[in-house]
């Protein structure tokens, strides 16, 4: 809660609405796209403070939208995130796999950092984009698993194929085969163990627009100022 000394605001209204009623639209519009304009400012230095973001896109998709209208009861401006993925980290989510394998999740060694970095702050490489990855049908010659994967890998080092599915038991993913055809080994490059994601709530948009709200009188003031300067009312 905060409170607002209106005295000057509710004058120059009034002032306005006397000598140039017409200006007021303006100084509404002009307050409410200042407002959204600052939040998204807020929101993207608070996400660039407490997020771990791997490119400037996260950033970047922070937009407003701003009022237009000349119609008071028309006028509206907002801010938000063109990523569909801010949603979730808004308001949390639970995602469930929605094919036999689990939720794919990339590790660190898919974008090309140490195998055991955590977490992990880059964006898969384009090669080791799950896009970008074919997988060919597996025939399943051998009577255990071990067999079977072992088998796999071997296939796909003497074929050139570069990755392959494994299930290892209490660990499934895509794996990226690499060393020599004699000699090859594995490293994974998405884990597809879990059933179910859970993303925990982080609000980026609530907290910036808290922060901003109670600047507003202020910038509507500012815009009331404006319009009587350019009507020659303070002369």
């Amino acid at each position: 809660m905060f409170f607002v000394n209106d005295k000057e605001i509710k004058k120059l209204e009034r002032d306005l609405e006397l000598f140039a009623h017409r200006s007021i639209p303006f100084a509404t519009k002009f307050a409410l796209n200042t407002t959204a304009r600052a939040a998204q400012v807020t929101a993207r230095e608070d996400v660039k403070k407490e997020f771990i973001t791997r490119n400037a896109f996260t950033r970047q998709s922070i937009q407003f939208r701003q009022a237009k209208s000349l119609n008071i009861r028309d006028q509206e401006s907002a801010v938000g995130s063109t990523a569909p993925y801010m949603e979730d980290q808004e308001f949390g989510e639970t995602k469930l796999k929605n094919s036999k394998q689990g939720i794919p999740l990339p590790t660190s060694y898919s974008a090309g950092q140490a195998l055991n970095a955590n977490p992990r702050t880059r964006l898969p490489r384009k090669p080791n984009k799950l896009e970008n990855i074919r997988l060919k049908k597996q025939r399943k010659p051998g009577k255990t698993r071990r067999q079977q994967n072992l088998i796999a890998v071997k296939q796909a080092a003497q074929s050139g194929q570069k990755y392959v599915y494994m299930d290892l038991g209490r660990k499934q993913g895509i794996f990226k085969v690499v060393g020599t055809k004699k000699t090859p080994q594995i490293r994974m490059i998405y884990d597809l163990s879990n059933q179910a994601l859970t993303i925990p709530k982080r609000a980026w948009l609530k907290p910036a627009v808290d922060k901003t709200i109670p600047k507003m009188p202020q910038f509507y003031k500012e815009a009331l100022e404006f319009q009587a300067r350019k009507h020659g009312m303070f002369e």
